[in-house]
């Protein structure tokens, strides 16, 4: 890797484009630079959510975390009443 930053490049079908189109002028994306960017957020954005999930799931080690304070969580079939 040379220099502060890399190129990545993908390619799409005209379809694909046409609708990247529509969907950056919709969100106010003035150029290609723009869109990738938008799409790379997304990206790392989704990963961090998915991180924190995992780590909950590992924190918790398989068992069902506990609901926040103020939420009661519905009995599933099965379950017996509280006494």
């Amino acid at each position: 890797m040379t220099g502060a930053s890399e190129t990545w490049r993908a390619r799409i079908s005209h379809e694909e484009a046409e609708q990247l189109r529509h969907d950056a002028e919709l969100l106010g994306l003035a150029t290609r630079t723009d869109i990738v960017r938008a799409g790379l957020e997304m990206l790392r954005r989704r990963a961090a959510e998915e991180r924190m999930a995992r780590s909950v799931d590992d924190f918790y080690r398989g068992e069902l975390p506990p609901a926040p304070i103020g939420v009661r969580r519905r009995r599933q079939h099965g379950d017996r009443a509280a006494s």
